[in-house]
């Protein structure tokens, strides 16, 4: 017995050297093994910012497309009807909006929305780039950032031979039946219409322009779309004179089918013109306000500016950019109607006005 415990202890050191040989191997082949990195978190879900515009909101294609890539969002645009829809809709839901951004405001209808609280404040990093006569439209209030401008006027067929020089001349017995023109109470073309005569003829002579009128067959419709393309004469109605933009004959020209070397109808402006300039704004209550900021900045880039002639047939706030060449037709020498309101005169021009047409 006593012979064999050398053999014995022998064989448990023997054992007990593996076993720490094996650990030592298992050891180092794990730390030896690479760690697998971490997987790279999700990306965050694209935010939604909801853009509510008047019906005749457009833009070139792959530019909101651009602005959803650079800030992961998601554009949802509600069109909203005419100017003054978008506006009423606004006020209706004060507070509890149905989007983050409104664009469509314009100079003659601000001051209602402002009074119900619609909008919250924001100052674009190129407000300092619109013309400071342009931002005063609005009383340079931050809670409006101006984005494009029109002139409304008269158009006229040049097949019905020379036209009127002065507003006077529409209610001369020359002119009778030859004129249409947009409601006032309906239509944005027809209020801004309406507040170049009260600027031209001023409070208290104005009704009378409008009484002549209709004592001269003027035609009345709802909106500018039966004015102009059923009842204008270029479009095979009887009225050579219809009330359009001063930006009309050059849409003529971009979208004739035929090749032209200068458009078929011409600007005629009479008198001084009222200029509407359209505005975008954050919604006060939008979920997404900082993102809201991010559209108008957006609205106001030099992309998005130079394209407004193309898409929306207006004028850009932001001067200098390079516009197209068939543009050049609606560069006209207008002189801007000087006019002071609140929203107040803005309903009763309407009242009034509706009176005297109704007689």
């Amino acid at each position: 017995m006593p012979a064999r415990r050398p053999t014995l202890t022998r064989s448990l050191a023997l054992l007990a050297a593996a076993l720490l040989a094996a650990l030592a191997v298992a050891c180092g082949d794990e730390a030896e093994t690479p760690e697998e990195p971490p997987e790279p978190p999700a990306p965050a879900d694209p935010t939604t910012l909801t853009v509510i515009t008047h019906d005749s909101f457009d833009v070139s294609d792959g530019l909101i497309e651009q602005f959803e890539q650079e800030h992961n969002a998601k554009v949802e645009l509600i069109a909203g009807g005419d100017a003054n829809e978008v506006v009423n809709r606004a006020i209706l839901n004060a507070g509890n909006p149905e989007g983050d951004v409104l664009f469509g405001v314009d100079n003659l209808s601000f001051q209602r929305a402002v009074r119900a609280g619609v909008f919250r404040e924001y100052e674009s990093a190129r407000r300092s780039d619109i013309p400071a006569d342009v931002r005063a439209q609005f009383g340079d209030s931050l809670l409006l950032t101006p984005i494009d401008y029109g002139y409304v006027n008269l158009n006229f067929d040049p097949a019905a031979g020379e036209p009127p020089s002065t507003l006077e001349e529409l209610t001369e017995r020359q002119w009778r039946g030859k004129l249409v023109v947009e409601d006032p109470a309906t239509s944005s073309p027809g209020l801004q219409f309406l507040a170049t005569t009260i600027a031209y003829f001023g409070e208290g002579r104005w009704q009378q322009f409008w009484h002549d009128l209709h004592e001269n067959e003027v035609r009345v419709e709802l909106g500018w779309s039966d004015a102009y393309y059923t009842h204008f004469s270029v479009y095979g109605g009887d009225r050579p004179l219809v009330v359009s933009y001063t930006s009309s004959p050059a849409a003529e020209f971009f979208f004739s089918e035929e090749p032209l070397t200068e458009p078929p109808t011409r600007n005629v402006i009479p008198s001084p013109l009222f200029r509407q300039v359209e505005a975008a704004a954050v919604l006060e209550g939008s979920e997404h306000p900082d993102l809201a900021g991010k559209f108008i900045d957006f609205m106001l880039s030099d992309a998005f500016q130079a394209q407004i002639p193309e898409t929306m047939f207006v004028y850009p706030v932001i001067p200098g950019l390079d516009l197209p060449e068939w543009w050049s037709w609606a560069e006209v020498d207008v002189e801007t109607a000087s006019i002071e309101f609140t929203a107040e005169d803005v309903d009763r021009w309407i009242r009034e006005w509706t009176e005297i047409m109704r007689r």
